[in-house]
């Protein structure tokens, strides 16, 4: 059987590697023109208002096997305040850590887009914790929210901006594919042309 196929392939060579030349130009066009990302990470934790939920499991031994945090409430909705296509935003709810990361065909873009972030994040929130005192339904409502504007610590006791920034090519997947696809349809080609000069 496989040496029907060689022998397809070699009646009908000059089909075969006009099709795969030309699947390979279109390869290394897209390969050229498709840019390489540059991305940098920061990492922040956000306590809300009212604090953070955490699950813990233990077993009959008394080790921990689970563990997980839950945002808490009356806070600011993190992922509203992404305006950027570029900047994404993810909670690990493992160890309660928002991780923000930015990519760019700019390599000058990420790091300042990730900060810029996190300086932002940080004055909105006590914007909206001067708004929530002014509608304070009770002492300890107005307490609560009068430490944290005096803290701003206490609602972001975790803060690691960006300061480095990571080349991401994934170019390689574009000659990968692009190569079995090209060999694909030679191949396919080549077989039909075989079938139909049959009939």
């Amino acid at each position: 059987m496989s040496k029907d196929f060689f022998k397809i392939i070699k009646i009908h060579k000059y089909l075969f590697l006009s099709i795969f030349s030309i699947g390979l130009i279109l390869t290394f066009y897209f390969y050229i023109t498709t840019p390489v990302l540059y991305s940098s990470k920061g990492l922040f934790r956000y306590i809300e208002p009212e604090g953070t939920l955490k699950t813990t499991k233990i077993d009959i031994n008394g080790i921990v096997t689970y563990e997980s945090f839950t945002p808490g409430d009356g806070g600011l909705y993190i992922p509203s305040l992404i305006k950027s296509d570029s900047l994404k935003i993810s909670f690990n709810s493992g160890n309660g850590i928002y991780t923000l990361i930015s990519q760019s065909v700019n390599p000058n873009i990420p790091i300042d887009e990730v900060n810029n972030f996190l300086s932002h994040i940080i004055t909105t929130n006590l914007e909206f914790l001067k708004e929530k005192l002014l509608y304070a339904s009770s002492l300890d409502e107005e307490n609560k929210y009068k430490f944290l504007l005096e803290n701003p610590a206490k609602s972001f006791p975790l803060i690691i901006k960006a300061n480095s920034i990571e080349i991401v090519d994934k170019r390689y997947l574009i000659i990968f594919f692009g190569f079995i696809f090209s060999l694909f349809i030679s191949l396919t080609s080549v077989i039909i042309k075989e079938r139909v000069d049959e009939l």
